[in-house]
């Protein structure tokens, strides 16, 4: 066997990798695959956005077009939350603590040009209180 006795338990742990497979692997080899294996567990961060202030009906046609954009919805702000899009009747409340968690406020004006060409704006707010 060429690997040592670590990667060899790390293989076979982490691998469906057979005897035969690991006796042709060579240490470089070996180790290749457990780092390619590190790459594949770390996600890619979703952007995450919560609608708040609008009608059921325009929330719902919001978060379809979210959906539709691989952009996570939250249904309240969370932790990992990036935007907080506020319609006319936001409450203040949401708004502050979104703003005390360093997220994001825009208006669906600027979510649709979020989505439209990938620009996030500059500025750290663009709701109204």
């Amino acid at each position: 066997m060429n690997l040592s006795e670590k990667l060899s338990r790390i293989l076979r742990s982490k691998t469906n990798l057979n005897d035969e497979q690991l006796e042709q692997m060579t240490e470089r080899e070996g180790w290749a695959v457990v780092y390619s294996l590190r790459s594949q567990k770390t996600k890619e961060k979703k952007v995450e956005v919560c609608f708040t202030g609008f009608s059921p009906a325009d929330k719902k046609e919001l978060i379809q077009i979210a959906n539709d954009n691989n952009i996570h919805v939250a249904k309240s702000v969370t932790k990992g939350l990036m935007f907080l899009c506020c319609g006319g009747n936001a409450g203040p409340s949401k708004m502050t603590k979104a703003e005390r968690q360093g997220v994001r406020l825009i208006d669906k004006e600027t979510f649709f040009n979020i989505l439209e060409t990938g620009e996030i704006p500059i500025i750290d707010s663009v709701c109204n209180k």
